[in-house]
């Protein structure tokens, strides 16, 4: 595989990461004002569990590929930076999935919008952060 579409693959599948990680924040945070929690939580549930799973297989696969390809050392701090936010993704994917699939057995609970909310957040701005850095290639 010619190595630009190696990060072409790495991109698109960061971008529909970040977006659904995007949609899961948003139906979390629309969730805590609206009656609708059946649906939301469902929204959110298929979002993690059809999207952001498999983007995010594809842009660790696709990353260490194209690292691997360009001969670029472990030391670069944009690639420990980035490799750092997809490493501890895996984690913060497992828990809002777990989070969005309690929530969807039971629609009408109070806190799991808010804690699958919080943990979104969180991800969505390390997320942010390493597409700014790795984007720049900051010597942060």
């Amino acid at each position: 595989m010619r190595p630009d579409l190696q990060v072409y693959v790495h991109v698109v599948a960061s971008i529909a990461l970040f977006a659904s990680i995007g949609v899961v924040n948003v139906v979390s945070f629309a969730a805590q004002r609206r009656s609708e929690q059946h649906q939301l939580a469902r929204v959110a549930f298929v979002s993690l569990a059809a999207v952001a799973v498999p983007s995010w297989i594809l842009m660790l696969v696709f990353g260490a590929w194209s690292k691997s390809n360009e001969g670029w050392p472990d030391a670069v701090r944009w690639l420990q930076i980035g490799s750092g936010v997809a490493g501890a993704g895996i984690a913060v994917i497992v828990i809002a999935t777990g989070l969005a699939f309690w929530w969807t057995r039971k629609p009408t609970g109070g806190w799991q919008p808010v804690a699958l909310s919080a943990v979104s957040s969180v991800y969505l701005v390390a997320l942010a952060v390493a597409w700014w850095v790795m984007t720049a290639k900051t010597p942060v």
